[in-house]
């Protein structure tokens, strides 16, 4: 009963996994950690669960969290410098998780997309249906060089789930499925429970992430790493976090 009272705990899975691919801790940019004390905080509950490096992919969304990734660089440097200060040994690089939208064309057509770890991007669908002409839109992304990440693709469940062949067109695209932890464990509903286990039983995932935005995210991870589902899976030797 530890994970319910936030007792310090590694957890394997975590050492295993090495590096968290999506997280919000750029502090005041999104919904995820509101000021730099927060971000220390979750950093080092970061650490102490066991990882390594986390890779930090602030939103970039129309309407709603309209940054400018070109920034992302220099607010990086100020969350390396706090947590340092602290004495928390912890490396990161950042990215963004940036929606499919009309922002993103522009982001796009200027050349401002934020890749991660030698042209990575990490790339976030609507939730009730697909971007508009992806296909194409994917298609160009690599023609430029760009490696794809899709974010939690099984909370796309409400319209992914019964579309096989838009799975095996994103596979075939070799476009990398990055699932959240919680989602094996429920945390977005049974609908998304129960499409995160078909990925994983067709070893469509390749790689976890925390999608942290907060503390709650912390114990909910504490608690997700003792869960069969996420132990197979990680122990299953199928997942690529610790190439980043």
């Amino acid at each position: 009963m530890g994970w319910l009272f936030g007792k310090k705990e590694k957890h394997a899975g975590a050492s295993l996994l090495h590096t968290d691919i999506h997280s919000h801790l750029i502090p005041g940019i999104d919904d995820g950690a509101k000021d730099m004390s927060k971000t220390i905080e979750l950093v080092r509950d970061m650490h102490d669960l066991g990882y390594s490096k986390l890779i930090i992919t602030p939103h970039v969304r129309e309407d709603v969290f309209e940054n400018d990734p070109s920034t992302f660089e220099s607010r990086l440097e100020q969350v390396q410098q706090a947590v340092t200060d602290e004495g928390i040994d912890m490396q990161f690089e950042v990215g963004a998780e940036h929606t499919m939208d009309d922002l993103f064309a522009r982001l796009k057509a200027k050349k401002n997309l934020k890749t991660f770890h030698d042209g990575y991007i990490l790339l976030e669908f609507p939730f009730f249906n697909l971007p508009i002409r992806m296909k194409e839109n994917l298609f160009d992304l690599q023609l430029d060089g760009y490696k794809l990440i899709l974010a939690h693709p099984e909370r796309y469940a409400s319209y992914l789930a019964a579309d096989k062949k838009t799975i095996e067109t994103l596979k075939e695209r070799e476009v990398l499925f990055q699932m959240n932890i919680a989602s094996l464990i429920g945390h977005y509903g049974k609908e998304v429970e129960k499409f995160a286990k078909y990925l994983v039983k067709n070893d469509y995932v390749e790689l976890l992430g925390s999608d942290l935005h907060h503390k709650g995210h912390i114990e909910m991870m504490k608690y997700a790493f003792k869960q069969q589902p996420v132990i197979d899976l990680i122990s299953s030797g199928k997942l690529i976090n610790n190439q980043f």
